[in-house]
């Protein structure tokens, strides 16, 4: 947690040169420090000098200002912290590198013997930690004079991904006890987290749950002893856990995993069914049946509840439903009643068999996925970036790598996809670099298909009722099955004509749904465009970077 920032009295309380230091005035701070740069180790309350207080602000302007007049960044306050130690905790990277730069001692330590990597994994800052692991003079195992590892001070303040971030590679030890026998495991329990007890037990095994403090209590007895509704959900998740062999580790959900990805084409099947035994009614049934489902599925959240958080594949399993449903009502019902017709079956057999092996390409190839930075890159580290006064997100703390123009991490699939379109749910696949010219004669494909079907169930129910006013309840109660899939691919085609629509403007402006260039689009001209779009899909070239060399270095 962030220390509490105390009221500023630098000089005297209520001077002029601590009400600027307060709101950040740099013009008046500046006048003040060329009067008297004594005010610069003057210190306020609890030891805080004027670089602490801009520091904890993260305040890089002001922060700046008092470096260049020599403020000391090795002034420990009253607990021993210095503005180094500040900027560490608040992640401020570019005050660290300015720190650094003018002689801020980074092995310096507070009076509880924490180091700048605790105080950065207390502030939940990866890219901090990052910065400081690059320097080379911290261990992650190093511990405080409580013997608490920086995993402990993650597992206290409960941030999920600086605890991924210190579990990966082996950084910090799982089972490391601090001086009353707390593992991170105890503090984790102790603290009602269960996402990280999740993350700990998948790292560790369930034997973590069998280790004791120095009071004897185990990670579940910590959680009981809690009386919150976080603290219930760990004593739910440590007694299933308990019930498990110690030499085990936590599975994912796979059984919820495919109810998930199987509900929505079971569930249609089964409304389908019990329309065609309702007779009359069937087309009502199968309207409010239908109702009820879509609203299930299409506010679904995009990760399945529970602590694994997968990603949902009902939205896949709702697309492949409509294909595999779409498809068998074809063969089954309205070809065998526009019989013969010879050139259907050959067109709609070529299209469902594109459709399908596009459909596989889609779901099975690699979207673009950066694994490593390139030797070729700009920059290779974080502290090169922050030295270029680059944007330090760049560095992506999940693949521990720079990211190009055009990257960016994925949640969903968890990995850096270059030349990131967009996440499609309906796939549970990115669009990204190599699969983008794919995913839009996809879209081509899918919306033929759905165009032909459409004609084909209209043609077929025009012929058998000769379509009318008339006619149209009778049409609804008899044959739902064909009527609402027939509508559901009317639907879906515009559905996906809109996407196509906007994927192609952005095709024709060289860009990308994510990484749109707004204030560059009036500039493309009909012509340009036609011919951006072409070239596309005829050498399946996407964006290239300012540099012209974005494709070569991948």
């Amino acid at each position: 947690m962030q220390p509490v920032a105390p009221p500023s009295h630098w000089a005297a309380p209520g001077s002029a040169f601590s009400e600027a230091l307060t709101r950040g005035d740099l013009q008046q701070c500046a006048r003040w420090l060329q009067q008297d740069r004594t005010v610069l180790s003057a210190r306020g309350w609890h030891g805080f000098t004027p670089l602490h207080h801009a520091a904890y602000r993260g305040h890089k302007a002001l922060s700046y200002l008092l470096l260049e007049h020599g403020a000391d960044s090795n002034i420990p306050n009253d607990a021993g912290e210095t503005p180094f130690h500040f900027a560490c905790r608040r992640g401020a990277l570019c005050i660290m590198d300015q720190m650094v730069k003018r002689g801020a001692n980074v092995a310096a330590l507070d009076y509880q013997g924490k180091t700048a990597l605790h105080q950065a994994v207390s502030g939940g800052s990866v890219a901090a930690i990052r910065y400081l692991e690059e320097m080379g003079r911290f261990d992650f195992r190093e511990p405080d004079r409580f013997l608490q590892t920086p995993l402990h001070s993650a597992a206290s303040i409960g941030n999920e991904d600086v605890i991924r971030y210190l579990l990966r590679a082996g950084r910090c030890r799982v089972d490391a006890a601090d001086m009353w026998g707390m593992v991170p495991m105890h503090v984790a329990a102790q603290t009602g987290s269960a996402a990280i007890c999740w993350l700990l037990t998948m790292e560790a095994g369930f034997s973590l749950l069998q280790l004791r403090n120095k009071d004897g209590l185990t990670p579940l007895e910590l959680a009981k002893q809690g009386k919150t509704h976080r603290h219930q959900e760990v004593t739910k998740l440590l007694n299933k856990f308990s019930e498990e062999s110690p030499t085990g580790k936590p599975k994912e959900p796979i059984g919820l995993y495919y109810s998930c990805l199987l509900l929505p084409g079971v569930l249609s099947a089964v409304v389908f069914l019990i329309a065609s035994y309702l007779g009359e009614y069937g087309g009502v049934f199968s309207l409010i049946a239908f109702a009820v489902l879509g609203r299930t599925v299409f506010f679904q959240y995009h990760r399945i509840s529970h602590l694994s958080r997968l990603p949902n594949p009902m939205y896949l399993g709702t697309f492949a439903a409509g294909i595999f449903h779409s498809l068998y009502c074809f063969y089954y019902k309205i070809l065998p009643a526009l019989w013969p017709a010879h050139l259907l079956l050959c067109c709609m057999t070529l299209l469902a068999t594109l459709l399908l092996w596009m459909f596989k390409e889609m779901l099975t190839r690699d979207p673009g996925r950066l694994q490593e930075t390139s030797r070729e890159a700009e920059y290779l580290t974080i502290t090169q970036l922050v030295e270029a006064n680059e944007d330090p997100s760049r560095f992506c703390i999940y693949c521990e790598i720079i990211q190009p123009e055009q990257a960016k991490h994925c949640k969903l699939c968890n990995m850096c996809m270059v030349n990131f379109d967009h996440h499609c749910l309906f796939l549970m696949k990115c669009i990204a670099k190599n699969n983008r010219r794919l995913f839009n004669l996809f879209l081509m494909e899918v919306i033929v298909c759905h165009l032909t079907f459409t004609a084909s169930a209209v043609w077929c129910l025009h012929l058998r009722y000769e379509l009318n006013f008339e006619t149209v309840l009778a049409v609804l109660s008899s044959e739902s099955w064909v009527v609402a899939l027939a509508l559901m691919n009317v639907a879906t085609a515009v559905w996906e004509s809109v996407i196509l629509k906007e994927q192609l403007v952005t095709i024709s402006t060289n860009c990308t749904t994510t990484f749109r260039k707004v204030p560059q689009a009036s500039a493309f001209t009909w012509g340009r465009r036609m011919k951006n779009i072409a070239v596309f899909f005829i050498a399946g070239n996407g964006p290239r970077s300012r540099h012209g060399k974005f494709s070569s270095q991948f």
